[in-house]
């Protein structure tokens, strides 16, 4: 029984992304964080959209969000 706590699985990986929403002065904005912003294809397109950073996340407007994109958020 001693043997299973030092056991640890790390196979598993999360296919959910972080992200958060805020309105501000009637735009809207997603943020998420870096390591994901990464895996996104409209990212390495322009990498110049993100608007600002907050507490971890990076926040793009929603309007340069590819509709496909938020249909998976």
């Amino acid at each position: 029984m001693s043997n299973l706590k030092n056991l640890s699985t790390n196979h598993y990986k999360s296919k959910t992304i972080s992200h958060k929403k805020i309105n501000i002065l009637n735009s809207k904005y997603i943020g998420f964080k870096l390591t994901d912003l990464l895996n996104f294809k409209f990212y390495h397109k322009n990498p110049n959209i993100i608007e600002f950073n907050l507490k971890g996340f990076s926040f793009i407007n929603k309007k340069n969000i590819t509709e496909s994109t938020l249909q998976n958020l």
